[in-house]
């Protein structure tokens, strides 16, 4: 066995040899040509490569791009709120959007023509649309780190209020060997022990300061790497040109993200109790609980305005009795789905309705109430015991789903937002005001975006992809070795 994974990277490290652009140009990618046939078409989210359609060559070389695949043949794609949404024409329904005086060479970069185009934004509103829902292998794939507790901030350790899991004086949860969680199930009562997540981060400017709990913040879709600026070099003489911009252009503007995932391990030492898993978002708590005697899994909803808290599923489970367990929650693309170890024990997941969107009897404008972050989301992931659950949490990670923007190069909302706004509730209102994009995928055309929405050159910018274009689907990363791995 070791001697075959030894003659595999001897290959792959061949391959890499034999390209003539340095290493860190790029990741070398292996590609499935014959993956897409008369048989066989390109899927929804399938991460494809195609000759990039306003210069398939440059000096002659292909110029090759390697994107997600999300919108098909005739549809009209929406994003709202960082979601997809689509809209399928009928079987044998004519196009929506007729381009007959146009070469079908060009109908490519005829997207500008049907962006925002009134008749979809008024199927939108309408409600006509459904979400586009990734499947649990996706969601995995496109989400994004938020802390890892497994490794702290060290510039922070001196100072206990920038903890971002940190257990009230009163509460039974302890920290346990500096990164890991402990309750030793000292709640034997009816009410749940919650232990929250707190998203304080280091002043903007300056060194951490002051005692007491710091101010925690709302979770954005920033990524450091849209951030860093680089320097043209003028290669003849390695003097640099100009001043430092950032790669992208203009530093990308933060949104907030509200699709979470939360994931530990479990260690259950007696059978007793329950442990429970809560993401927020909006006015809701969306919850998983554990009964640590039965086994079963329930899914809850709880309304923080009115304090209903609906029932929404039970499961069975191998979560029973003493034993280590790996349990993820997720609360994304309106869809709770829960993983048990490797197993799915309510499969895709629990889906319910985008509060975003306008439910039955109402406009659109009426669902602006529900659109946006409230005092819960400063509390965006929680952990609990109730019923005296004795349990050891370790490798706890939060993460974030991959927010899609309406436009490469400005912000979704309508009005600046204030730094010091992702910090107060008063302030919230600002991000309800958010835009959205319809863009029409033409007949024998993909529309596909880039997983780095913020700083990505993809369909939003240039138009979709010609089937003809479309070389393949991309199956594993090969170089370099420390990446190496397949592609979902």
């Amino acid at each position: 066995m070791l001697l075959r994974k030894w003659i595999i990277c001897l290959l792959l490290l061949s391959m890499a040899a034999g390209c003539n652009n340095p290493w860190s140009s790029g990741d070398r990618v292996i590609v499935s040509k014959c993956s897409y046939n008369a048989l066989t078409q390109p899927s929804r989210f399938d991460v494809v490569v195609f000759k990039f359609p306003k210069t398939p060559v440059s000096r002659n070389v292909p110029t090759n791009y390697i994107k997600r695949l999300l919108g098909l043949p005739g549809e009209i794609l929406a994003i709202f709120f960082g979601r997809l949404y689509v809209w399928t024409p009928a079987e044998n329904e004519a196009p929506l959007f007729k381009d007959d005086n146009v070469d079908p060479n060009d109908l490519w970069r005829e997207v500008h023509r049907h962006v925002d185009d009134p008749k979809a934004r008024d199927r939108f509103e309408k409600g006509e649309f459904r979400i586009v829902r990734k499947p649990p292998s996706v969601m995995l794939s496109t989400r994004r780190i938020v802390f890892d507790n497994d490794f702290q901030p060290q510039d922070l350790k001196a100072f206990p209020r920038y903890e971002r899991w940190h257990p009230d004086d009163k509460s039974g949860w302890k920290i346990e060997n500096s990164t890991g969680l402990a309750h030793l199930g000292t709640n034997a009562g009816e009410s749940i022990d919650w232990l929250r997540y707190r998203h304080v981060t280091r002043p903007e400017s300056g060194p951490p300061v002051g005692s007491g709990p710091a101010e925690p913040k709302l979770i954005a879709d920033s990524m450091s790497y849209n951030l860093v600026k680089v320097v043209a070099i003028d290669r003849n003489n390695g003097k640099r040109i100009g001043e430092p911009q950032f790669f992208s252009g203009n530093p990308p503007v933060p949104h907030w993200v509200g699709d979470l995932m939360l994931e530990c391990d479990v260690e259950v030492t007696q059978v007793k109790g329950e442990f429970w898993m809560e993401l927020s978002k909006g006015p809701y708590r969306y919850r998983s609980r554990f009964d640590l005697t039965s086994g079963q899994c329930t899914l809850y909803r709880h309304e923080n305005i009115s304090g209903k808290t609906e029932e929404w599923a039970t499961q069975a489970t191998s979560v029973k009795g003493p034993g280590k367990y790996s349990l993820r929650f997720a609360n994304i693309d309106a869809r709770l789905t829960v993983w048990v170890n490797r197993s799915l024990p309510f499969g895709d997941g629990k889906e319910y309705h985008p509060p975003e969107l306008p439910l039955k009897g109402e406009t659109f404008a009426d669902a602006e109430k529900r659109r946006g972050p409230t005092e819960n989301d400063l509390q965006p992931a929680s952990l609990g015991s109730s019923k005296g659950a004795a349990v050891k949490v370790q490798h706890v990670r939060l993460w974030r789903d991959t927010y899609y923007t309406a436009s490469v190069h400005s912000s979704d909302y309508t009005a600046p937002i204030e730094s010091e706004a992702w910090r107060r509730p008063d302030r919230f209102d600002a991000f309800r005001k958010v835009a959205y994009s319809t863009m029409y995928v033409q007949p024998g055309h993909y529309l596909c975006l880039g997983d780095n929405s913020q700083a990505s050159s993809d369909s939003r910018d240039w138009g979709v992809v010609p089937e003809r274009l479309m070389l393949g689907r991309a199956l594993a990363v090969y170089f370099p070795v420390d990446r190496m791995g397949p592609i979902r």
